[in-house]
């Protein structure tokens, strides 16, 4: 009994440990894609580039080892499907962040029009709540401040909805260059896929939160 019990708390830290990792991580990059946008210099925007590539790998290697304590772990913590579908949606925001990185870095897009800075700042937002709502998971203190954090997450994701669509309807009316407005229109649609992944993320949490009740 003693064995079962402390294999269970092995089990318990391994998994909340993992999903803390996770959280921690799309928030550093949601973070470096702010600055990223806020930096006028190609030069100095390189190096930040580099890092999410870096912590984008790292997610990768998080999700990778959540899997294999699912394939090796009998009694989780949580149920089986509520952390595939948790883990599954992290990693989702970081390869949307990453492919939204990607796209500047290779469009060599010197100036971001208003609607890139907005909607990376409700990234950054939505990824700093995500954050607290992963660390509050082991503990789940106060369920009624998660879900509350959980509809913040999901009105940041629909102001990034208003400012995407008012964005690329300003785009299409008033932008002369069809390779610019394309460049645009595909970082957008990078950036609004991760605010998405975002409310994705509020959705799997949801559910762990109200099974709990």
């Amino acid at each position: 009994m003693a064995n079962i019990f402390h294999n269970f708390l092995s089990h318990r830290k391994l998994f909340y440990g993992l999903f803390n990792q996770a959280g921690q991580n799309i928030c550093e990059m949601s973070d470096l894609l702010a600055i990223v946008v806020d930096t006028r210099s190609a030069e100095e925007r390189e190096p930040l580039y580099k890092q999410i590539n870096t912590l984008e790998e790292t997610g990768d290697d998080i999700t990778h080892k959540l899997f294999l304590g699912l394939d090796r772990v009998y009694f989780t913590p949580l149920n089986r499907k509520d952390i595939y579908a948790l883990a599954s949606a992290i990693d989702d925001v970081a390869d949307y962040v990453h492919e939204a990185a990607g796209r500047m870095q290779l469009y060599h897009i010197d100036n971001f029009i208003p609607a890139i800075r907005e909607i990376t700042d409700y990234i950054k937002r939505s990824c700093s709540e995500l954050q607290k709502l992963i660390f509050s998971l082991a503990k789940m203190e106060d369920t009624t401040a998660m879900l509350n954090s959980c509809q913040m997450i999901k009105e940041y994701e629909h102001l990034s909805d208003q400012v995407y669509y008012h964005a690329l309807a300003d785009l299409f009316a008033h932008e002369t260059d069809p390779i610019r407005l394309i460049k645009h229109r595909d970082i957008l649609y990078s950036l609004e896929t991760s605010a998405n992944k975002c409310k994705v993320v509020t959705d799997a949490i949801e559910i762990i939160v109200i099974n709990s009740l």
